[in-house]
């Protein structure tokens, strides 16, 4: 029989063929048709696999033998690009205006299909394999409502495995972090009210402008001093709303932005704080704040045993297992992880020796072409060994 990496190098050129497809074509959340269509003609014909469509609208599940006795282990993959213009000059650029695979699912989707044709050609699985091909990672919650229909049911998944690209570590290295790794994210609107008028007459009035510039820099100091400085929280206003002309002062303006924190308890105290400065600031200016607080992504907690796992599979494939700490940015890989045990790691994506790569959401990111094999190689390891070696032999 032909070994893994021999598998995965004779799938290499279609995967790389895929990936530039994918990246050619970017769909945006609960879009991703074109995308899922693709997938399911990389899978339709596997032996053993059987496929879901219009999963969370738009989401592919494909389960690789559905009817083994073995616990059943899941692999997750994000579909969703971003609405950012391309700047690159690739021969597979973006072909869609105003819409890129900055974050790199373009890989991600390439790495699992890859993982699901090696991992058919094996005949030593002792249980079921589900393949997730997620869509509308990028603030839809497609995670939450992949669960809600029933992913991880029928057979019950005991364990979810998933990849994130890595701008930060290099080509060959893997970062693993057992607990919280990446920050719960909640999106932040701020209504101030006030009195509008005449631009030339503001004692006349009572300014919301004025009012929501003192709001954002009065939030400043929930991180600065109302919050452990051991802890992390950002409170970032991105967007502000309000006015029709320069002689007009509005009667109403909006703020907008996110939320994000490592802890729950945290969580909770800075939405307080959020509503109690917010109120009382507009108050001082006789206006008033009314805020809403959308319960958005939670934090992703990578389950301690699964993580270990995970750094036994990193040194059987021969990649050097690296620790990282939290970061601030969501992701809804957390859905799955509040249900089962489940653990994200971070595939390193920069050429070895290059100081410098473009970061997650910047319009010339991408997940390179060279890292597709060990993505693939990782997700593999993770499925064939889970019986023996993983939560799937307790």
């Amino acid at each position: 029989m032909e070994s893994i990496d021999q598998l995965i190098d004779y799938e290499l050129p279609g995967l790389v063929e895929l990936r530039h497809q994918l990246h050619k074509h970017p769909e945006l959340a609960y879009e991703e048709t074109e995308t899922a269509r693709r997938v399911v003609e990389q899978l339709q014909n596997l032996p053993g696999m059987e496929l879901q469509t219009g999963v969370a609208e738009t989401g592919v599940v494909a389960t690789l033998g559905a009817d083994r006795d073995g616990p059943c282990v899941a692999l997750r993959a994000d579909m969703d690009a971003l609405p950012i213009e391309e700047i690159t000059s690739r021969p597979y650029r973006s072909k869609v205006p105003g819409k890129m695979h900055a974050c790199g699912h373009d890989g991600h989707v390439t790495c699992l299909v890859g993982a699901a044709r090696v991992l058919s050609q094996l005949a030593d699985l002792a249980g079921p394999v589900r393949f997730v091909f997620q869509p509308a990672e990028e603030g839809g919650a497609g995670g939450r409502r992949m669960c809600e229909e029933g992913v991880l049911e029928d057979p019950e998944v005991v364990a979810i495995f998933a990849l994130h690209g890595w701008p930060d570590l290099e080509q060959g290295q893997v970062g693993l972090r057992p607990g919280v790794l990446l920050a719960s994210s909640d999106r932040l609107t701020i209504q101030v009210r006030g009195g509008g008028g005449h631009a030339a007459f503001p004692q006349h009035t009572v300014d919301p402008v004025l009012t929501a510039s003192h709001i954002v820099v009065a939030l400043q100091s929930l991180v600065s001093r109302n919050t452990d400085p051991l802890d992390s929280v950002v409170v970032t206003v991105a967007q502000i709303h309000g006015g029709t002309a320069d002689n007009i002062i509005p009667g109403e303006v909006s703020l907008r932005g996110t939320v994000r924190t490592l802890s729950s308890e945290t969580r909770n105290s800075t939405f307080e704080r959020i509503r109690l400065v917010s109120a009382q600031t507009a108050a001082a200016y006789g206006a008033e704040a009314d805020v809403v607080i959308d319960d958005g992504y939670p934090m992703l907690e990578n389950d301690a045993d699964a993580t270990t796992y995970m750094d036994s599979i990193v040194g059987r494939c021969g990649f050097d297992a690296v620790p990282i700490t939290p970061v601030m940015g969501g992701e809804d890989f957390a859905f799955y992880s509040q249900q089962i045990p489940a653990s994200m790691v971070a595939l390193g994506v920069r050429p070895a020796g290059q100081e410098f790569y473009p970061q997650l959401h910047q319009p010339d990111y991408e997940f390179p072409d060279e890292a597709i094999a060990a993505g693939v190689r990782l997700h593999v390891e993770t499925a064939r060994r889970f019986w023996s070696e993983g939560l799937g032999a307790r």
